[in-house]
């Protein structure tokens, strides 16, 4: 099988990823040191999950950016769990806040959930994946283990 570059979505879709983990790690560090320097601070218990679930979005983009570039399909539905949040999270904020600051977070994951349902992006995840043609039969049909157009026992030749 022949090695395919990088679809130019996808390259558009990790520079997203990698500003995100960039950004939230460092405003999920900065408010954390805001928070523990004054512990009396109203409604640091919320704060403190927002810190946390930052940390942990982050932490869920960076594996699954990692595993969405070793060609794993299923490395998109974290990606996109963490956006549609990242999204509810902005328009929460444009909603109670009246601040446009939230139209960032709705416009990065719209950006990166569409780009990653791209035909491009999904043939580029599914092109490592043994076709479904090509899969044995299930439990109980007859199975030909020898050797035949497809090579020895189903693998294709090289």
């Amino acid at each position: 099988m022949a090695r395919r570059a990088l679809p130019m979505y996808l390259w558009l879709v990790l520079a997203i990823l990698f500003v995100q983990i960039i950004l939230n790690v460092f405003g999920g560090a900065v408010l954390l040191y805001a928070i523990s320097a004054d512990p009396a601070m109203p409604e640091s218990g919320l704060l403190y999950f927002v810190v946390w679930f930052s940390l942990l979005a982050s932490a869920v983009l960076a594996v699954s950016m990692l595993f969405l570039m070793l060609r794993n399909p299923w490395a998109r539905y974290p990606i996109i769990g963490v956006e549609v949040l990242s999204m509810l999270s902005g328009l929460i904020s444009l909603v109670t806040s009246g601040t446009p600051t939230g139209i960032a977070n709705i416009a990065l994951g719209f950006a990166v959930i569409s780009m990653l349902a791209r035909l491009e992006v999904r043939e580029w995840l599914a092109d490592v994946r043994t076709p479904p043609g090509d899969w044995p039969s299930p439990a109980g049909a007859e199975l030909d283990l020898g050797t035949g157009p497809q090579g020895t026992y189903g693998w294709p030749r090289d």
